[in-house]
């Protein structure tokens, strides 16, 4: 039997779902009369229109998980681009690992987690997400970019926020990624937050920018996160976000 090689699991790339290209109205109106979560999308559905109806109430979009590696891209560049969302709370593996990492020109793979040789895979530096793929030598240059972005930057702590921002301006300088979360978030001053930045790829890029810089560097100040979407909710006169996805945002005392 032939070894297998790298190309022979890194073949057919993950599709990012168009939902405009559906009209899922009439089934998750359905979904109201049925059971367990099914009933409970359809319950998010109303409040979330509620939400979009009042002028009054801005909306802080809480994703965890691993959201753009399994396709939904485009369904959060879509509510960005609509004024659908005014604020994102994130892990890190969504905004860094993933969009930005897609941004670069790099993509995620169809995989399986079924009858896996980790070991093989990590011989081909092939990182897998349950039953997606990336190319672990593609994510090193990830990291890299954001090395970069590190040491263009002015020396000092910056919120999650902030750096973030600097992301999607660098994306526009080099002309990439106008598909991605981050560039459109940048491009549509939606303000993304991401509380534990560094415990996600971007991390790697810090502590290099930080050991080659130890006494001025830049660094993460995770104290103007929560300043910084304090005051976001309490200029807001209504504010509803995901409270069970992040904690960062429970803590500000919202329902949702």
């Amino acid at each position: 039997m032939a070894k297998l090689t790298k190309k022979d699991f890194l073949k057919n790339t993950i599709k990012h779902i168009d939902m405009k290209k559906y009209n899922v109205v009439p089934m998750v109106e359905a979904f109201e009369n049925m059971a367990y979560a099914s009933r409970e999308v359809a319950r998010a559905s109303k409040i979330y229109n509620m939400m979009l109806s009042d002028k009054n109430c801005s909306v802080i979009l809480c994703i965890a998980g691993s959201l753009i590696s399994a396709g939904m891209k485009k369904i959060i560049v879509d509510m960005i681009q609509n004024h659908m969302v005014d604020a994102i709370v994130s892990n890190g593996a969504n905004i860094v690992d993933q969009d930005f990492f897609e941004a670069l020109g790099f993509k995620h793979y169809i995989g399986t987690p079924y009858n896996q040789d980790d070991n093989l895979l990590r011989d081909l530096h092939i990182d897998r997400i349950y039953d997606t793929y990336i190319d672990e030598d593609q994510l090193k240059v990830c990291d890299e970019t954001i090395y970069k972005i590190c040491n263009a930057l002015e020396p000092r702590p910056y919120s999650s926020r902030e750096f973030i921002w600097e992301m999607g301006k660098w994306l526009e300088k080099k002309g990439k990624g106008k598909d991605s979360v981050v560039y459109n978030a940048y491009k549509y001053g939606v303000p993304i937050f991401v509380p534990a930045f560094s415990d996600c790829s971007a991390g790697f890029g810090f502590v290099m920018h930080q050991a080659e810089n130890p006494t001025k560097h830049i660094s993460i100040d995770s104290a103007k996160d929560f300043l910084e979407l304090t005051q976001i909710k309490m200029k807001a006169k209504e504010t509803v976000d995901g409270r069970r996805a992040q904690k960062l945002c429970a803590r500000h005392g919202s329902g949702g």
